[in-house]
């Protein structure tokens, strides 16, 4: 009795000639063209299939076989539940190497990120041997860059090193689930929950970092907020024209979701004075506008409970021991903010530690003993 190999991945698929695919109103996606098939661990990507010699024909001649005998490759295996069919035993991509299934753990991207490949998310790890484009999107577990992060989304579960560098021209969004290192870092928004080194300038840019930041250059203008250390060698703010703010003890992550959630309640705020402002104009308009507006108060209420729940989390594990250490040069324009204390840096000053003390921001010299 003949044998047919069912794949449950397209054993055709090839990533050098992919084809943006038509969505809703006709309209093509150039964005997202599947550049990887992804498969975890246990998932079933082959299945033998009985089939009666007449119906033969009606199946891809390639995958015919007269012994169910699997085409076994790397990270693959006959599942012990079932010898009808393959899984995967690693997370990765697959795809058929020298005539066999395989599952590969790590995806090499040899070129840019572009419309050649579209956005690219995957469940190993990832290398980009080019350039991350603006507009474009990477998700994987680690990742490496070898090129340079323009204004993209790069988001890892683990770790990410941009060999290149950052240039976000304020779009680029780097979402990092443990640390993250780049040469320099212009006008982006890192997220990093554990630790970010930055070799050399760090420029206009938004900072939220869990650990520790350590940047070995300089750090000159924007925002940044870290539940710890903040680490500046070179040189610490850009002069009076610059403003450079540091928030310190607080948790940085849940920092970041307070000022989102009032970002929305901001935007809530303008709907229902507009709402309100309908609603008297008369009947008509209360019948037409009158639930939107309970709607939106409601969600307000959610809104503004769950932004005072987080505030008294992040209060209550404030990190009195936070410091901002620079053996370089403090240049005027620089902010620090440590819980209700502010310093505000008014003159230049060399090699200094600011810390918390008594609820006063105090400086000692040298930064680091």
């Amino acid at each position: 009795m003949p044998y047919y190999l069912h794949h449950y991945f397209d054993p055709y698929f090839d990533f050098q000639n992919l084809k943006p695919r038509e969505i809703e109103s006709g309209k093509v996606d150039h964005y997202n063209l599947g550049y990887v098939q992804n498969v975890i661990y246990g998932q079933v990507i082959a299945e033998w299939k009985e089939i009666a010699p007449e119906e033969v024909d009606q199946y891809d001649q390639n995958f015919i076989y007269d012994q169910k005998k699997f085409p076994i490759g790397p990270n693959c295996a006959v599942n012990p539940q079932n010898e009808n069919q393959l899984i995967a035993t690693a997370n990765g991509y697959v795809f058929y190497y020298d005539g066999k299934i395989a599952v590969k753990t790590v995806l090499n991207v040899r070129r840019d990120v572009d419309f050649h490949t579209g956005n690219i998310y995957f469940v190993g790890d990832m290398i980009v041997h080019g350039t991350v484009r603006s507009a474009f999107e990477i998700r994987a577990n680690n990742i490496r860059v070898k090129g340079l992060v323009e204004g993209a989304r790069v988001e890892a579960g683990g770790s990410i090193v941009i060999e290149g560098g950052i240039k976000g021209a304020n779009q680029g969004k780097i979402k990092v689930g443990e640390n993250l290192r780049t040469p320099f870092c212009e006008m982006a928004e890192l997220v990093v929950h554990k630790k970010l080194i930055i070799d050399g300038l760090c420029l206009h840019s938004t900072l939220y970092v869990g650990n520790y930041i350590m940047i070995k250059g300089k750090l000159m203008g924007g925002n940044v907020c870290s539940s710890g250390l903040v680490y500046v060698e070179k040189q610490l703010g850009g002069g009076m024209g610059t403003k450079t703010s540091l928030i310190l003890g607080y948790d940085a992550l849940l920092y970041r979701e307070v000022l989102e959630i009032e970002q929305s309640l901001y935007d809530l705020e303008k709907d229902i004075a507009h709402l309100k402002a309908l609603v008297q104009k008369g009947d008509e308009y209360e019948e037409e506008y009158g639930q939107k507006l309970q709607l939106a108060e409601k969600k307000f209420e959610i809104y503004k409970k769950k932004k005072d729940d987080l505030w008294s989390k992040i209060e209550s594990d404030f990190n009195k021991k936070a410091k901002v250490v620079c053996p370089g040069e403090v240049r005027p324009g620089v902010e620090i903010k440590m819980g209700s204390a502010l310093y505000k840096v008014d003159d230049f000053m060399r090699d200094v530690c600011f810390y918390l003390d008594r609820d006063e921001i105090k400086v000692k010299s040298p930064a680091v003993n």
